[in-house]
């Protein structure tokens, strides 16, 4: 792909397919701090915003990557492209990435301004869930060709976590509202294995539909 195929897909994409998404992931970051006390917390109680609220935006970026295909007419148009298929998943996958990193990074360092005590863990930490969430999200629609399922799946998880923290072991999303954050390397790894996994299928499933 070159620059100025890549620039004119970035320009379309970013307007037409990731603005309303990312509008619904920044109405999540501003609902947290009604929802959560964001101010004057200590480490672990100002883990809850993060990990139980934002962890959403995840699934707000990154489930809905393969959403424009789902209409056979785009993805038509897409298959009549220079543009290798795989390249454009992986420029969604990376903008949406760039956006929801930013969000969160955002949110903690005003946590910071409003003197709770953050620490970088809690970007990545935050970061890992939410990545996670919209990484299985992405995975889901991808081998189901179903934006609602990827949503649904993704969604189910996240109630989950407030049910089952036993259960859920390594992959648990609110490990620092309990002190731990060694789940949060294991959230990161597989969360790189679904989006890899998740291109992968698409491209397959692009070449033989």
């Amino acid at each position: 792909m070159d620059i100025r195929s890549a620039l004119k897909f970035l320009s379309i994409n970013l307007k037409r397919n990731f603005v309303p998404h990312l509008i619904v992931a920044l109405l999540i970051a501003l609902l947290t701090p009604i929802i959560f006390a964001v101010s004057s917390l200590d480490e672990r109680l100002a883990a809850q915003p993060i990990e139980m609220m934002l962890s959403l935006t995840g699934t707000a970026l990154l489930t809905p990557i393969f959403l424009p295909e789902q209409n056979e007419n785009i993805r038509d148009v897409i298959r009549s492209k220079r543009i290798d298929y795989m390249n454009v998943c992986i420029m969604r996958i990376i903008y949406s990435v760039i956006a929801l990193f930013l969000i969160i990074g955002g949110f903690v360092l005003m946590m910071g301004f409003c003197e709770s005590q953050i620490t970088f863990r809690h970007l990545i930490g935050g970061f890992s869930s939410a990545l996670f969430l919209g990484s299985l999200g992405f995975l889901v629609a991808g081998f189901s060709r179903n934006a609602p399922v990827g949503y649904m799946v993704s969604l189910i998880y996240y109630i989950a976590n407030f049910a089952m923290k036993d259960k859920l072991g390594n992959l648990f999303l609110f490990s620092m509202c309990s002190g731990s954050f060694i789940e949060k390397y294991w959230l990161l790894t597989a969360s790189v294995i679904m989006l890899t996994a998740g291109v992968f299928s698409c491209k397959i499933q692009n070449l033989f539909s």
